[in-house]
């Protein structure tokens, strides 16, 4: 019997585990329920490939997206797994092959959309099988309170009770907040699970907020810098997408577009451009990425603010899945906040409504505070950041200039206070406090007599954008707070008065408008002529399999080839990355090109 040690070499090239996987490995195959969280690109997939491969019996992965199973099945089988799919693509002949192919025993890994168990027809198939191991991917998707629910998630558990004979179960997830899990465990009937949590934190990974006065200007030099790096611009709205896409394209970058108001064939064909390398960029609405596994994407910008730290993190985690260096930049504006609170008013469920606005705060304080942005991040997911300065965010590793705002945050607080007492307690949002402090005559400041009181026009020469940078500034820290809801209004915290009676200076940065770059390098920008003749190499093997690239081989995989520059079969499967069957296929062929550059 191999240990799970020698399938994590044999099988996927690997010559020691990450963080946690060992363990919930270990866990797994003793028969208990186990639970991960885990981030993006730590290696969730090997948690249960590899059980799955040492059990007895079927192990059957539910995951959300077509392109996600499908990019496993094809991993699994180039490094020789008996993996299979059964999703909405498949024409039921197909359906048919592959439940042949597991009662045979050629299927041993099968990956299902969680639609697939509302029908009667395989909830009996399942029962008709050994199920070793049901493994639930993605599985915030099944919490109401997560940023992703997916009400077909809910069908797991019933499906799991059903059988004869209940399989482990097995749980992962990137992004889940503390009440996100633990309503995991209950709404999947998790039995007292092995739970980890590794940590949320991406070290790969530079994260920074901007503030550019031309979005798309910033954007395009952005992109121009790097144009054979893959990358992907989050946006918004549909019409967004259609506007980023063609001035890029404009400018001659490579790009496509993805967002539901596309046809079918397009939104795939514009994917399948990006994911096999034909396109650099890749333009989108959130719709597009959670089951996207290309390794290789260097940066993630979002063009627009998303909703929530859950989602922005989920789609920020895009990059950088191979290990390597790779930025995450957030391009602020105050209308991507007007944006989002009219998205969350929307919806129906008022206790749905209220998390969002609640979500919707944290991220804007991202983009306002002046603190460590990673520390920000690792602390809205409950875990405690140990160092005071990353080194590796726009925050912690810019030189940008930082204005003394104390006068200005002492009259905007004051502003608040005395609102308040002229209207007998009411309060008032940010657009209020904004007008009375700029002195606006408009009816509303008149005909409750803010005019009167002794802060009004005390910010006289300051632009709306300018005081309402103040106010959010001051929220981020704490010092005043917004109380939620789609017309939120603001009120004092336990930091307002000693802020006001103390002598301790309030410094707010200017953002630059232009990338911090990261402190030790660019995102990864290959090893000269032997990485891009690898690349060549591994783009036609691609090709010619069907497969995308990175399937072959990941860029970080070929990056450790150029630094180890194997001579020969042994020391090729040295090579991170590079298991016996890998070896086999192309071992000789990619030792002939390194050989050849030398």
């Amino acid at each position: 019997m191999p240990r799970p040690i020698d399938v994590l070499k044999g099988v996927f090239g690997y010559p020691s585990f990450r963080a946690g996987q060992e363990e919930i490995i270990n866990e797994a195959l003793s028969g208990r329920d186990v639970f991960g969280i885990m981030p993006t690109g730590a290696g969730k997939s090997v948690c249960y490939q590899i059980p799955a491969i040492m059990n007895g019996g079927l192990s059957v992965v539910i995951s959300p997206l077509i392109s996600l199973m499908k990019d496993q099945v094809d991993s699994l089988r180039q490094n020789g797994v008996r993996a299979g799919a059964i999703n909405s693509s498949l024409p039921w002949n197909g359906v048919l092959d592959i439940f042949r192919a597991v009662r045979n025993g050629s299927v041993k890994l099968l990956y299902i959309a969680p639609e697939r168990l509302d029908g009667d027809g395989f909830r009996e198939f399942l029962s008709s099988v050994d199920v070793a191991m049901v493994v639930v991917d993605e599985a915030h998707c099944v919490s109401q309170w997560g940023h992703d629910f997916r009400p077909s998630y809910q069908n797991i558990a019933p499906v799991i009770s059903s059988m004869r004979v209940r399989p482990v179960l097995a749980a992962f997830t990137a992004t889940a907040t503390e009440d996100v899990r633990g309503d995991v465990v209950r709404q999947l009937g998790l039995e007292s699970p092995f739970t980890i949590v590794t940590g949320f934190d991406r070290e790969n990974l530079f994260f920074q907020v901007e503030s550019p006065a031309d979005k798309m200007g910033f954007l395009t030099g952005y992109v121009k810098k790097f144009p054979e790096m893959p990358g992907i611009v989050y946006c918004s709205t549909r019409r967004a997408v259609e506007d980023v896409c063609l001035e890029l394209k404009e400018g001659g970058v490579s790009a496509v577009r993805y967002h539901a108001g596309l046809g079918d064939s397009e939104r795939q064909g514009n994917q399948d451009a990006f994911i096999n390398d034909r396109a650099t960029v890749m333009v989108a609405t959130n719709a597009f990425g959670m089951g996207i596994d290309k390794s290789n994407v260097r940066y993630v910008i979002h063009h627009n603010m998303p909703g929530s730290i859950d989602s922005y993190y989920q789609e920020a985690g895009r990059a950088g899945r191979d290990g390597s260096p790779a930025d995450c930049i957030l391009l602020f504006a105050k209308g991507d906040i007007s944006t989002a609170r009219y998205l969350i008013s929307r919806g129906e469920d008022v206790e749905t409504k209220k998390s969002g606005y609640a979500k919707l705060r944290s991220m804007i304080d991202y983009c306002n505070t002046d603190g460590c942005l990673r520390a920000y991040i690792l602390g809205y997911f409950g875990e405690r950041y140990s160092r005071e300065s990353c080194g590796c965010c726009g925050n912690c590793a810019s030189v940008a200039e930082r204005a003394d705002i104390t006068i200005e945050a002492q009259k905007i607080l004051s502003c608040v206070y005395r609102m308040g007492a002229q209207s007998g307690g009411r309060k008032f949002g940010a657009s209020m406090v904004s007008d009375v402090l700029r002195g606006s005559r408009r009816s509303k400041v008149l005909s409750l007599g803010f005019d009167k009181i002794s802060t009004w026009g005390l910010m006289r020469g300051y632009g709306e954008d300018a005081v309402k940078d103040m106010i959010n500034f001051l929220i981020a820290g704490n010092y005043l707070a917004e109380e939620e809801g789609e017309y939120p209004t603001l009120s004092f915290t336990e930091r307002t008065f000693p802020f006001l009676k103390g002598k301790a200076r309030l410094l707010m940065r200017k953002h630059a408008g232009k990338p911090v770059r990261r402190p030790d390098s660019a995102p990864l920008a290959g090893s000269g002529a032997l990485f891009e003749e690898l690349r060549a190499l591994r783009r036609r093997i691609a090709s010619t399999e069907g497969v995308p690239p990175y399937v072959v081989f990941s860029d970080s995989t070929l990056q450790a080839m150029c630094e180890i520059l194997p001579s020969d079969r042994e020391e090729f499967l040295s090579v991170p990355g590079v298991g016996r069957a890998k070896l086999e296929k192309y071992g000789d062929a990619f030792l002939i090109a390194i050989k050849d550059l030398r």
